[in-house]
């Protein structure tokens, strides 16, 4: 997810884009604890919590593409931790699913929560942040009473994890320009570990420098903020909607419990 279609996204003019930080954020991380807390073996209830991100995506004016891009890049890490519960979960039970009923076990509907928990929960952060400046999004933080140095920390992270992955990228690009053949396991895996090495290395160089023209700069500890947005009527109605979708989908998980 690189940072230029980010900015792009999160630049667009939507009702979504409107609204305050705050109220996409605290939303957003109510949904987010609202989803993990279902039951690990309750997949059809996630079905209903899939809804809300769904339509942020889509009055965001945010591409699926894009989402499912990037659902599926970070997918393989909650994939290799959810498929270990395949092996335990031996307890047969009975799926129902509108008129089809078949046999399967705990394990594979503990394997399909996790994976539609991580869904809908990434897919909500990808939403919070395509359609939000991350300069806003800090400052919603903030305001909320996150403590200034995680701030801060996040800015840093935020701005140069991308230049790390560039100069990454540049130091891949490069050795394939200059190899013409397969070296072997053994000097291939010398080869990478010297192109780490030498990544770490200039990153704590530039991580010294960007430190030093800072310090000269006068800064302060504190990112500078022109955003102007406020908790106006547009949140108030949002939080509402939010709210009573909440409360049905509760409702609802509960009955079909």
């Amino acid at each position: 997810m690189h940072h230029a279609q980010i900015d792009r996204l999160s630049g667009q003019c939507s009702i979504i884009h409107r609204l305050d930080g705050r109220t996409k954020l605290l939303t957003t991380l109510l949904l987010s604890v609202l989803v993990i807390a279902q039951p690990p073996t309750s997949v059809s209830s996630l079905f209903y919590f899939a809804v809300w991100p769904f339509a942020l995506l889509v009055l965001g004016l945010v591409p699926m593409k894009f989402v499912v891009k990037q659902v599926i890049l970070v997918s393989p890490f909650i994939i290799f931790f959810a498929v270990w519960s395949l092996f335990y979960g031996k307890q047969p039970t009975t799926v129902t699913f509108g008129p089809w009923v078949w046999q399967t076990t705990d394990g594979v509907l503990r394997f399909c929560a996790i994976l539609g928990k991580f869904a809908i929960t990434v897919t909500s952060l990808i939403a919070l942040v395509a359609t939000t400046p991350f300069n806003e999004l800090l400052g919603a933080m903030s305001k909320l009473g996150m403590p200034g140095i995680l701030v801060v920390q996040l800015g840093f992270l935020y701005r140069y994890i991308f230049l790390f992955v560039d100069r990454g990228s540049h130091i891949i690009r490069a050795r394939r320009m200059r190899t013409l053949r397969y070296l072997g396991f053994k000097k291939e895996l010398k080869t990478v570990s010297s192109m780490i090495g030498n990544l770490l290395i200039t990153s704590i160089d530039s991580a010294s420098n960007i430190s030093l023209a800072m310090q000269a700069r006068g800064f302060n500890g504190n990112f500078p903020s022109t955003s102007k947005s406020r908790f106006g009527s547009i949140d108030i109605w949002f939080t509402a909607v939010f709210a009573v979708y909440m409360i049905i989908v509760i409702f609802l998980t509960r009955a079909s419990a």
